[in-house]
């Protein structure tokens, strides 16, 4: 019934927005003066809010089942009402005023009735409405999230952390008085100590993602540069994985996971630019659980990129087609501790494509450190303004590394049975992550950021800066919807991406589209968080801004769930069925005509080389460049 409720309502918003964007200088037809008086004597969109509300709260009072759907959406309902009635005037339009009491009557009966691990799950998206434009709602936002602080402060605390630490003053003194009432509040004997110990944690934790080390040095020893860390070990706060910070249901008990019992006393320093820490957490089951600490980098949309996913894992599990493959997406947890630092989990076993790749053409003769990269420079130079680019990718360049991933699977999987299972993981996953990553936009796929296990044959992505078709916007444009290059093709079997993938691609996109309010209902995050790139420019206020950058991205998504081929260098098509934009994606991601004018001279193929060169040019967030 809510479900149906809500259609009624988007049907009736749509219908009335579009009529009052007519043109007033266009001279109606007797058909359209008929649809506008039908328009302008029907009740206005927003008096069916309080019963779609109502009955959303009824579902979820009746049981979980369709939790991840029906509570993100209500707050989306909620949250976009609160700012048409603060535009409003709020007093200014009875009707209007009338409804306002309502919903907020409605949303204080949630708080009152609903379970508390239910307002957990959609935490991060109350988070990003603690400077709603409503003060009202504002309230109730910090009510709801400081119940959630006291009843859940070890899984709340990682989500707030950095807000605390938020540059924008507003933000900060919203999230220090949530922490500060829920330690008022609180009914735990310990828990007022362990809000303490988590804010002293987090700032070691900011001062070792920050910490400089010896140049030389490939080290930190931890009791002696950070003997106060060192010596406020066991803390009973949670272990920072992806799975103690992921809610289960039924039922979530926080007695299962593991707390930081302990450090090792050496931190790696990583060669890259920014020299990353690699530490080591003991936990209180005896496990030994490796972090990464990155300084000067901003996490918060790695962050808000893992709860998208962990949605699209709900999704994949309760459809027969993608849980008989069992499909999914390998995540991992992501920690924004402030605006600029942050821990992510570790992938164990994972590596680089660019390197597997370089590895196997060296082996085999293909690939010289030295001597390599200038021919394919002299190459280039050679052919420059005689041939096009992609005929001289075709022609030149790929003739000298024919594809070679294949023997990555079986030097790692010797085992026919073994071998055969990483090929279809590999395929499952690949293809997953190319449709999701194309309906957020996601690219910088070089690679360096697209890993695979050894264990398992599985892909995995990481580093989610550009995302929301950031990609379009360089100096030389991503033309290409996913990564899809001679060498992923290779690794896909005798069928190539006509087989399993393509199957898996269909499977994929039609679950996106089929939940695609659910799905935007998580990404609204991206628009009213003011942590996210966006929101630079208005980075002194504290208050929700309608942002023009954000408000195209998410438009772009909603045409992609809808069936339109946007963002790949193409015209914008008509909406397609599920198999015709899959079939259409692909075409987009093999075209060497694409691939010619994405990469020239980088030798895109050749090991896979990262384009970060001209990523750099084109964004502030600091990159290593690739030294292959």
């Amino acid at each position: 019934m809510a479900k149906y409720c809500d259609e009624v309502l988007v049907d009736a918003r749509k219908r009335q927005e579009d009529n009052s964007e007519q043109s007033p200088r266009a001279i109606p037809s007797n058909l359209s003066l008929v649809a506008s008086t039908n328009v302008s004597t029907e009740r206005r969109w927003w008096t069916y809010l309080p019963d779609v509300l109502l009955f959303y709260a009824k579902g979820l009072h009746r049981g979980h089942k369709n939790l991840f759907q029906a509570l993100p959406r209500l707050l989306t309902l909620w949250f976009e009402f609160g700012c048409i009635y603060h535009r409003s005037g709020q007093s200014s339009n009875k009707d209007m005023k009338n409804i306002h009491g309502k919903v907020m009557s409605i949303m204080r009966g949630c708080l009152k009735d609903l379970p508390t691990y239910q307002w957990l799950t959609v935490l991060p998206q109350l988070v990003s409405r603690i400077c709603h434009q409503n003060e009202e709602t504002v309230r109730l936002v910090k009510h709801i999230i400081t119940s959630v602080l006291r009843r859940y402060p070890q899984q709340a605390l990682w989500t707030m952390a950095a807000v605390t630490k938020s540059t924008v003053p507003t933000r900060r003194e919203a999230a220090a008085e949530i922490i500060q009432a829920a330690r008022r509040g609180s009914s735990q004997g310990g828990s007022n100590s362990m809000f303490m110990q988590f804010a002293t944690l987090v700032d070691h934790l900011i001062r070792l993602c920050f910490h400089p080390g010896q140049s030389k040095t490939r080290t930190i020893n931890i009791s002696t540069e950070f003997s106060a860390l060192k010596r406020m070990m066991p803390v009973e706060i949670i272990m920072p994985t992806q799975k103690s910070l992921t809610v289960n249901l039924p039922s979530y008990d926080i007695n299962i996971c593991p707390t930081i019992s302990g450090i090792l006393e050496e931190a790696e320093i990583l060669s890259s630019l920014q020299r990353p820490k690699k530490v080591i957490l003991l936990g209180s089951d005896g496990i030994e659980y490796p972090f990464l600490c990155k300084p000067k980098d901003d996490l918060r949309k790695d962050a808000r990129m893992m709860e998208f996913n962990a949605m699209i894992n709900r999704l994949l599990s309760k459809s027969p087609e993608s849980r008989r493959r069992k499909l999914y997406i390998r995540t991992f947890a992501v920690i924004p501790l402030t605006e600029d630092c942050g821990m992510v989990e570790w992938v164990p076993h994972t590596r680089g494509l660019r390197h597997i790749l370089q590895d196997i053409y060296i082996s085999c003769g293909k690939f010289d450190r030295q001597k390599t990269n200038p021919q394919i420079k002299r190459i280039y130079d050679q052919c420059q303004g005689k041939m096009p680019e992609d005929e001289m990718l075709k022609t030149k360049i790929l003739p000298m590394f024919p594809p070679a991933f294949h023997r990555w699977f079986l030097n790692t999987f010797s085992e026919p049975a073994a071998w055969f299972r990483a090929r279809v993981a590999y395929a499952h996953t690949t293809a997953v992550w190319s449709m999701v990553g194309h309906i957020v936009g996601l690219g910088d796929r070089h690679g360096e950021n697209i890993l695979f296990d050894s264990t398992t044959g599985d892909c995995v992505h990481v580093d989610f800066s550009c995302l929301f078709d950031k990609g379009l916007q360089l100096e030389k444009p991503e033309l290409v919807p996913f990564r899809l290059t001679q060498n992923m093709i290779d690794g896909l079997g005798i069928t190539g991406y006509e087989g399993i993938f393509l199957r898996v691609c269909e499977i994929t996109l039609s679950i996106l589209r089929t939940h695609k309010e659910t799905l935007m209902s998580v990404l609204e995050t991206f628009i009213h968080d003011p942590l996210v790139e966006w929101t630079k420019s208005h980075k002194s206020s504290g208050v929700e801004v309608q942002n023009p950058h954000a408000q195209r991205a998410i438009s772009n998504i909603e045409a992609r769930l809808q069936g339109v081929v946007v963002g790949v260098g193409a015209a914008p098509s008509l909406p397609l069925a599920v198999e015709g934009q899959a079939r259409r994606l692909i075409a987009e991601a093999i075209s060497h005509k694409n691939l010619g004018k994405m990469n020239g001279k980088e030798s895109f193929i050749l090991i896979e080389r990262s384009h970060k060169a001209r990523i750099l040019a084109s964004t502030t967030r600091p990159l290593k460049r690739s030294t292959t």
